[in-house]
């Protein structure tokens, strides 16, 4: 994580905290994990900024190909995220752009991810020149963070998810995206 991120994370921290002294009014949720909820408005946050983004902004159907390999969320949060929804947080960013637009006027696409390639190889399910035309150039990867601060009988968890896209050859940061949000409960904090 660069500075200017740690920086904006322990501010967002500290508004939450904050906000959860302050809490009092309406009725709060009696936990604090996470809901399908917190994931879509996730995804659909990181789509809009990927899709106004400068990486993709000056880019034509003319410029030099992308080709974006996606891999699951890396889950650094107190919550339990099954598999499934970690593809699903990088796959359902990519499936709210429209990837067909992007490929004419963008020239940027997706692929698979490697180990799904292997499985559809063993089995047969995959044509071998797509596997040729594979070649990413650049992987999208994504990490959830979160703090929990548990005062008496409040308990608040902050969330950060942050999505990146690297180039593979040199390493180089093209594009990087947060969404923050936080989710307060009443009750013991090992509820």
């Amino acid at each position: 994580m660069n500075m200017s991120t740690r920086r904006a994370w322990s501010g967002f921290v500290s508004a939450c905290i904050m906000a959860a002294a302050l809490a009092g009014c309406g009725t709060p949720p009696k936990t604090s994990t996470l809901t399908t909820e917190d994931l879509e408005e996730t995804t659909t946050q990181m789509a809009a900024q990927l899709g106004s983004s400068d990486f993709l902004k000056e880019r034509t159907g003319d410029s030099e190909a992308i080709i974006i390999a996606i891999d699951k969320v890396q889950n650094l949060t107190s919550d339990l995220i099954p598999e499934g929804q970690q593809w699903f947080m990088l796959s359902r960013v990519r499936d709210q752009l429209d990837v067909g637009t992007l490929r004419k006027t963008r020239n940027v696409r997706f692929v698979i991810p490697r180990q799904f390639l292997e499985k559809a190889k063993v089995a047969g399910t995959i044509e071998g020149d797509l596997v040729l035309k594979r070649e990413p150039t650049h992987q999208m990867s994504a990490t959830f963070r979160s703090v929990t601060r548990a005062a008496g009988k409040d308990r608040t968890d902050a969330y950060l998810c942050e999505y990146r896209i690297t180039e593979i050859k040199s390493g180089a940061l093209s594009w990087t995206g947060e969404y923050a949000f936080k989710r307060t409960a009443f009750g013991k904090a090992y509820d």
